[in-house]
Order: structure tokens, then C-alpha cells, then sequence
């Protein structure tokens, strides 16, 4: 799980440093499952538990839909437009309230304190993490609201994943595959040559996005929510908004003003007693 954090964790700032130095959000997207997709593809066509007989097209589109290519288009779309700072904070600060309310909609999960304590501290830090934008220009707002959509997008998906029953791993072999519908529409209007990126920088994301980020970081994750359980796994998640906006210090330059750095230190406590306070 430590691992896992620190491929999430290096993904925001790898992200924003290539939609700065020549690659597009299409571009990205195009990379990581055009990599990704042919990798897993004996998977997806196999007889074991990540095939997709054993999820089926009509689940295996939704959850393509809300966290595959076209998530992917709309998460880094936002990374393009707001700091690193912002992308870890609102991606990952909305989901455990889109999890929970879907789950007290439903009837399976009651009001804990300790949850409702946690979420309201991610209310606030989202808050002042996005109200800095107000400063930034229309650009970063609009970059916010992107990535906070993908947030949603994220826990909608999360929480399709935990009532189906859907393994990590299995989500990710139907979602590469099945995204691979997204590279005609991608070269057809999109791509351009990579004409401003080197090709070390091409290969370095590519490698990123389809080897550690879609297959690595998944399979980790299954292996590490199946030993130490679901609720025990989900209390590494808070680290990746604080170590994202950490990590692009010193590689983007990116110094969070006051605001946000408190915003950020209260969506990682929010999400952290929210994970103690959900039930194994």
C-alpha cells in the first residue's frame, strides 16, 4: 500500500509536468492505453477472474465510462489547468463522501460520527483549496471544477466496484482493453506527432501511465486490500494529496499558498477518520 501511495502520489506531479512540457491530456490518455490495453488484453480474453466473462459488457462499459478514457480525459484536462496542489486535493478529497451517500442512499451504511467528522473536514479543506483559485484566473477555477467532476466520476465508480463485488485488478484489465476504443477517435482528431515532447519524455509517460499507473499500482492495491482489508488498506489513501503537493515543490516549483497547504492537511485528516470510521 506504501507503494501504491507513492505511484498515485508521483502520477499527479508527472502529470502536470508533462502537460507543461509538450504532451496533451489527450495525449496522455492515448499513452497509457495503448500500452496498457495490449498488456492486458490475454487477461481480458482469459477464463480467470479478470476476464471479462466474469463481469460482462454492460458493467464492464459503465465503470469504462467513469473511470477509464473518458474519466481520464476529464482528470487530466484538469491537471492541465490547476497546480498539483489542487488535482491530489479535489480528485481524491470528494470520493469518500460520493461512497458514503451513495451507501446511506442505499441502506448499507448508517451515520458514524467519526465519518460525518471526517467528511466535514474534507468539505472545509476542499473549500479553501478551491477558493484560492478565485485568485488564480478562470483557468484554474474552471481546472477545479474538472477535477472535482472527475472526483465524483471516481467515487461513482468506486462505489459501482463495491457493490459489484469488482476486484482492482479486474476493473483495470476490462478498463484498458475496453479504452482502447478511444485511440481511433484520439488519431483521428487528436494526435499530432507528439511534435513538442522528446521521445525519452514520450516513452517516460507511456512506461508511467500503461506499466505502473493501469497494472502495477492495481495489482499491488488487490493484493494489498485482500491481506490487510478493505478498511485497514483505505487509511494509506490520505497520504497521497499531502505527498502529491510535497513532491511538486521541488520538481514543478510549486509552493501552495497558506490556504491551500491548510486545505490540504484537513482533507488528509477528513479522509483519514473517515476510512477509521467505515466498517471493515
Amino acid at each position: 500500500m506504501v507503494a501504491v501511495a507513492a505511484i498515485f502520489t508521483t502520477n499527479f506531479v508527472v502529470s502536470r509536468y508533462s502537460v507543461l512540457h509538450g504532451l496533451t491530456p489527450q495525449d496522455i490518455v492515448a499513452l497509457r492505453y495503448a500500452v496498457a490495453g495490449p498488456l492486458l488484453l490475454p487477461l481480458f480474453l482469459g477464463r480467470g477472474s479478470a476476464g471479462w466473462r466474469s463481469l460482462g459488457w454492460w458493467r464492464g462499459g459503465v465503470l469504462t465510462l467513469l473511470a477509464g478514457a473518458p474519466y481520464m480525459v476529464l482528470f487530466y484536462a484538469g491537471v492541465e489547468l490547476a497546480p498539483t496542489s489542487h488535482a491530489a486535493v479535489l480528485n481524491q478529497g470528494v470520493v469518500p463522501s460520493v461512497v458514503f451517500f451513495g451507501l446511506v442512499w442505499l441502506g448499507r451504511e448508517r451515520f458514524a460520527v467519526l465519518r460525518v467528522l471526517g467528511l466535514c473536514l474534507i468539505v472545509v479543506g476542499l473549500v479553501l483549496v478551491t477558493a484560492s483559485s478565485i485568485d488564480l484566473g478562470a483557468g484554474v477555477l474552471l481546472g477545479d471544477v474538472l477535477l472535482l467532476l472527475s472526483g465524483v466520476s471516481w467515487g461513482a465508480f468506486t462505489l459501482l466496484a463495491m457493490l459489484w463485488n469488482v476486484r482492482s485488478l479486474q476493473a483495470a484489465t476490462a478498463m484498458a482493453v475496453l479504452s482502447l476504443g478511444y485511440l481511433p477517435l484520439y488519431f483521428g482528431y487528436w494526435y499530432d506527432g507528439f511534435e513538442d515532447a522528446s521521445v525519452g519524455h514520450v516513452i517516460g509517460q507511456a512506461l508511467q501511465q500503461g506499466v505502473l499507473n493501469s497494472i502495477l499500482a492495481m495489482a499491488l492495491l488487490t493484493f494489498g486490500v485482500r491481506t490487510l482489508g478493505a478498511q485497514l488498506a483505505a487509511l494509506f489513501s490520505p497520504a497521497v494529496p499531502v505527498l502529491a503537493t510535497l513532491a511538486a515543490i521541488p520538481r514543478l516549483g510549486a509552493l501552495p499558498p497558506a490556504g491551500v497547504g491548510v486545505g490540504v492537511g484537513l482533507v488528509a485528516v477528513g479522509m483519514t477518520a473517515a476510512a477509521r470510521g467505515r466498517r471493515a
